[in-house]
């Protein structure tokens, strides 16, 4: 008969196994893995170590069923067993698993048994994980209590949550991946999910940036091995940090001090080598101090990166750069009918790149008052598009674009202005001839080149002009009118409108001559355009236009006290630019913002009484925003703000402006125009404006209303340590020479806040902004 050679292992097995010999010799066979379980249908690797024995090659067998079957299982020739797809009878799950050598000289057994399929894991946290102790959290399906995680073949400490999540802790020794299962009592160990291992992170000098501004900044960092938990410490603190991948990270932080600090990325307790990264600028031409408080004079207040250029190339290379730039503010794209103007103004200046060209306008503006008051949008825009446009161009240039301008015209009554007419006994309107000389070029009384009056042998000032010269050159001021739509033609009187500068009417200009300032005869007959710019001429030559327009601009720039030098030294520069050239107003804003008076005390600790001017509310909400890289839109409550506060943009209650410049603080013998509209109820107001940013909101982004936001995650950071906190507030709002007894203070009173870091942000915040210091730009 002829046997199975299924049979044949057996008959062979019983056959040799009296006659075998167990010396030390004897060839053996270790089988693993030991006694386990396997859920219905997985694989299982068996490997079979054969020692005294050339040939290490093994049969595999289940039950000792070469190959097994179905109803057992299987086994590969290369151990690899796989469980039944459906679960065998409670008498047929224990699978005894045999490795025979190739010459039937040694055997060993494991024993399988074939357990109900373990729970399901969807998804780990962390993963990856850190080396180190840890505790995960694992979500999946068919948890019961009693269940079991392990972590590769080590069984963790496990809590039952719930059915769908379990707490495990164990320690990841290496930094290699690893799988996490689980099984429930009785079940087999569910499918295996794969769980990544943390690597050091690594970050090189091509990872960072060069250089990292002083103050405030955003910085991406590349590198290797980040995580989400990964974060990067710099300028001797931990910093806001982002996850974008695996390869780079962003972060947001305040550096209070220049020069060499290191920076590292942390992955739990793995931190990358350190690396040298530049905070500042490197060989400053100025420093943070004096950069901040330049742009206190030359622009709507720093922000961290104007500071960063303005230090990187120097006072005169910025005023360069910025008259260089093409004109970035415009008025064109308001829509909005009442607001528009003001709110538009507030973007611009917080917003716009041309900081100096919109410093200038709005010094101009408050020298050529016009007002919505009494104009629209539609008169004031191109107004105010053309005083920008004019910034950098000659005082002679502006007196004649505003002269002709459709809203000067009209908020002066320059506009269809007829000449005297003696049989109804009318005379010329008066009006424009008498501001354009008394506020816009020479004022009331004749100036020394210093700027101070002229006296007479009694003391008394002597008067620039008469009314006998207002008369004349009101008469100079006739027959001009609004300019026609396109191809029309010129009509008398013309309505408002706004299709370019003013136009002639010869039949309603005074054609006689005029006896203008010092004996100056405009001759009779000439054009209207002759007999205007002679006009003009007559003035823009007059020796007060140097002085008292130097005055004005300073006041609005620079400080509201200009010694005499001062005031000489800049109507020098427009008197002759060096060229020869009269009025230019490059030459004039650069011996402002340069002369060594504007300059005085830029590294603060010599703070004189007759330093800097108050800020007025535009000023204020401005420089605000710039200071913490806020940002303003014209669907902000920007405008309403500065009404409540007297200085809705634009709306001048008359000619004289919000405030008369040479308005005298209560008290004192400094003038001080801001103070006249910084009333107790407008101080109160103001603060309360500070604290609808700074109090009012539990997030670090701060905002104002729609449109608006300060972001000041960069100091939260900071809040543990109320001097540093207080040091990078110094730093942004008074350019860092804040005196030391308001620091003090002030540092006390954050220490006392504990309402949490933000609370901290926002209590020091406020102690600044609303301090006399920080409302006087010094």
């Amino acid at each position: 008969m002829r046997l199975s050679h299924t049979l044949i292992p057996l008959i062979l097995f019983a056959a040799i196994s009296p006659t075998l010999s167990w010396s030390a010799n004897a060839p053996s066979v270790t089988v693993s893995p030991g006694a386990t379980t396997v859920g219905v249908g997985q694989a299982l690797q068996y490997n079979a170590a054969v020692t005294g024995e050339s040939n290490a090659t093994v049969r595999w067998y289940v039950n000792q069923i070469a190959g097994g079957n179905t109803t057992v299982g299987t086994i590969s020739a290369t151990g690899l067993y796989r469980a039944p797809s459906k679960l065998p009878a409670a008498t047929s799950r224990k699978m005894t698993i045999m490795a025979v050598t190739a010459d039937n000289k040694a055997r060993n057994t494991s024993v399988a048994t074939i357990a109900p399929d373990g729970p399901g894991i969807s998804s780990i946290t962390p993963n990856p994980l850190i080396p180190g102790k840890f505790t995960a959290v694992i979500h999946g399906t068919g948890f019961v209590p009693g269940a079991v995680v392990r972590n590769g073949s080590t069984n963790m400490q496990t809590h039952f949550v719930s059915a769908t999540e379990l707490t495990a802790t164990g320690t990841q020794a290496t930094s290699n991946n690893t799988y996490f299962q689980a099984a429930n009592p009785g079940s087999a160990w569910g499918p295996p999910r794969t769980v990544l291992v943390a690597k050091p992170p690594i970050v090189t000098a091509a990872g960072v940036p060069s250089q990292i501004p002083l103050g405030a900044f955003t910085a991406t960092i590349s590198g290797a091995n980040f995580i989400p938990g990964s974060w990067v410490a710099i300028c001797s603190s931990s910093v806001p940090t982002t996850y974008v991948s695996p390869t780079k990270v962003m972060i947001t932080g305040f550096c209070t001090h220049p020069g060499p600090t290191t920076l590292q990325v942390v992955s739990g307790n793995m931190i990358s080598a350190p690396l040298v990264v530049k905070v500042g600028v490197v060989n400053p031409k100025v420093s943070p101090a004096a950069a901040r408080r330049f742009l206190e004079q030359a622009a709507f207040g720093p922000t961290p990166y104007d500071a960063s250029v303005v230090q990187s190339i120097g006072f005169s290379a910025w005023i360069d750069a910025q008259m260089a730039m093409p004109q970035q503010s415009t008025y064109k794209t308001v829509t909005q009918a009442y607001n528009g103007m003001p709110s538009h103004f507030m973007t611009n200046a917080v917003t716009k790149p041309d900081q100096l060209r919109q410093r200038v306008a709005f010094a101009l503006s408050q020298i050529y008052v016009t007002s919505l008051v009494q104009l629209v949008n539609a008169n004031m825009i191109p107004y105010q598009d053309m005083l920008l446009a004019d910034a950098f161009s000659n005082y002679k240039q502006i007196m004649s674009d505003v002269t002709l301008s459709p809203a000067m015209g009209q908020y002066l009554n320059m506009a269809n202005n007829a000449k005297a007419d003696p049989t109804v006994g009318s005379l010329a309107n008066e009006n424009y001839a008498r501001e354009l000389m008394q506020l816009f070029t020479i004022g009331v009384n004749q100036l020394n080149p210093d700027g101070t009056a002229v006296l007479d042998s009694n003391g008394i000032p002597v008067p620039t002009y008469s009314q006998f010269n207002v008369t004349e050159f009101a008469r100079v001021y006739t027959g001009w009118t609004y300019p026609p739509r396109p191809g029309a033609a010129v009509k008398w009187p013309g309505n408002l409108s706004n299709y370019g500068p003013m136009v002639p009417y010869p039949a309603e200009h005074d054609s006689g001559s005029k006896q203008l300032l010092n004996g100056f005869v405009s001759p009779a007959g000439l054009t209207q355009q002759a007999d205007l710019a002679n006009a003009i001429n007559n003035i823009f030559n007059h020796p007060n236009v140097g002085p008292f327009v130097s005055t004005l601009l300073i006041k609005h720039l620079v400080k509201s006290n200009p010694s005499p030098a001062y005031v000489t030294r800049v109507a020098a520069a427009f008197n002759n630019n060096g060229s020869g050239v009269r009025g230019d107003m490059k030459a004039v804003i650069k011996a402002i913002l340069l002369d060594p008076e504007a300059r005085a005390n830029d590294e603060g600790g010599s703070d004189q009484a007759t330093d800097g001017h108050l800020q007025e509310p535009a000023l204020f909400i401005a420089g605000m925003y710039r200071a913490f890289s806020g940002s303003l839109a014209d669907n902000s409550n920007y405008q309403w703000y500065l009404s409540t506060i007297d200085q809705q943009v634009f709306y001048s209650p008359d000619v004289f402006n919000f405030y008369d410049w040479d308005y005298l603080v209560p008290g004192t013998t400094l003038q001080g125009g801001e103070f006249e509209i910084n009333s107790p109820n407008n101080a109160i107001a103001r603060a309360n404006l500070v604290t609808s940013v700074f109090g009012t909101f539990a997030s670090p982004i701060e905002s104002g209303g729609p449109g608006s936001y300060i972001n000041l995650t960069p100091y939260l950071y900071l809040a543990p340590s109320p001097a540093r906190l207080v040091d990078a507030l110094d730093l942004t709002l008074t350019h860092g020479t804040m005196p030391a007894a308001m620091k003090s203070i002030i540092v006390t009173a954050v220490t006392e806040e504990t309402g949490g870091s933000l609370r901290r942000v926002q209590k020091g915040a406020y102690l600044i902004l609303t301090s006399s210091y920080y409302n006087v730009w010094h």
